[in-house]
């Protein structure tokens, strides 16, 4: 596209974004039984209905995704603006050893649990998983290998596909996959890594941990922004103190990151701050690492950022309880409202900004697109539903 046309597009862009002024007023979309986790630039939305991953564009409605060859589920967690979906799925799968040499031969697994990519051209395809080294020591028992999940969490319209593992004793990694260079994991020591997000650059954000081992004084983890393989921490609501659990879980094309932090520090055995008595508060940093606290919904006192658009708007969740940790979402997550917040408006709830006699009660901010577009999880008249919120504007 050459930069006449790119100009245009942002400039009609720029043009229908709603005004940020006051706290926009949405239309509602019934995505059927789905449950939504990301929408692109386009509309098209990915989620999960039955254990399977789904694709929902307003003209074909829910398209199934499928499983991979040989295997029982597929969960959709990201999809970029060329349409790209990603996610993790089960299946058989043989991981390459590097130790060959030393005894250590490929492992042939019947159901991993692996990211995938699936494109319309080429359906779904599993992208496996590799072995964990810590210091070039084999982490684990050889025979558990197939048991090592690698869950993904973001893709962009560079092919690159982020995420993180599940546990090994202490140590938790990150990785990245690009069709070039295959998988690479990185992070590791204590606290666990997560990658929880990555922006059409590159920049890849989440949760981190550096310590060489176990101190009283390094049992948190702390927001951290990738870029070009260096990883930074981003402040924390404690500023230089130690103790300050945070965690980045958005980026945009600007670099503008959000997430969360403790607002006190955090004690050994609080589980990071999410269910002990240290509150936690959404997050925005900037591109040079500036931070702003964005408070919570009133009568809250929790709250988490999830997502932030190319024109700064935030979504997240904000409310008093925290839902425990699964095998398929190894972290804590507030459950609440659905909040969304802009620099000159601050934190609204979205049921606030949907029609009164809609019959939507609105429980989850999955993503939003450049367009203030908002996918997410509720009910409908009592019945679990996914939605679409569009900006009346459009």
């Amino acid at each position: 596209m050459d930069s006449k046309r790119i100009f245009a597009l942002l400039f009609l862009v720029v043009s229908l974004v709603p005004s940020q002024a006051r706290a926009q007023a949405y239309t509602v979309t019934d995505l059927g039984p789905l449950a939504p986790s990301a929408i692109n630039t386009w509309a098209q939305v990915v989620g999960d209905y039955n254990h399977k991953a789904y694709v929902w564009t307003r003209s074909g409605g829910l398209k199934d995704l499928g499983v991979l060859a040989g295997g029982r589920f597929s969960h959709a967690t990201a999809i970029s603006d060329l349409g790209a979906v990603t996610g993790t799925a089960d299946g058989p799968f043989t991981i390459i050893s590097p130790y060959a040499d030393e005894g250590f031969p490929n492992v042939d697994c019947t159901d991993l649990t692996q990211p995938f990519v699936w494109t319309p051209a080429g359906g779904m395809r599993g992208l496996g998983t590799v072995f964990l080294s810590q210091d070039g020591e084999i982490l684990s028992d050889y025979s558990s290998w197939c048991d090592i999940s690698f869950f993904a969490q973001g893709i962009n319209v560079l092919g690159q596909v982020v995420g993180y593992t599940s546990a090994i004793s202490t140590y938790q990694f990150g990785f990245v996959w690009t069709s070039a260079g295959g998988m690479s994991t990185f992070g590791g020591s204590y606290p666990p890594t997560f990658i929880n997000g990555i922006s059409g650059t590159g920049q890849m954000v989440g949760e981190n941990g550096d310590c060489e081992a176990i101190p009283a004084t390094c049992f948190v983890g702390s927001a951290t922004t990738w870029k070009h393989g260096v990883a930074a921490n981003l402040e924390s609501l404690g500023g230089e103190v130690e103790g300050y659990s945070s965690a980045a879980n958005g980026v945009n094309d600007l670099g503008q990151a959000v997430g969360w932090s403790a607002t006190a520090p955090v004690t050994p055995g609080s589980e990071n701050g999410w269910t002990g008595e240290v509150p936690i508060h959404a997050l925005l940093w900037s591109a040079g690492g500036a931070i702003r606290d964005l408070g919570t919904l009133p009568g809250d006192t929790l709250s988490s950022a999830s997502r932030i658009n190319l024109f700064g708007l935030v979504i997240g969740v904000s409310g008093s309880e925290v839902a425990a940790p699964t095998n398929e979402d190894p972290r804590y997550e507030i459950t609440g409202r659905p909040f969304i917040w802009c620099k000159s408006s601050g934190m609204h709830d979205l049921n606030t900004l949907i029609p009164e006699s809609s019959g939507w009660v609105l429980n989850t901010a999955a993503d939003i697109n450049i367009w203030g577009q908002i996918v997410g999880s509720g009910t409908h008249n009592g019945e679990p539903r996914g939605y679409l919120l569009t900006p009346k504007v459009l």
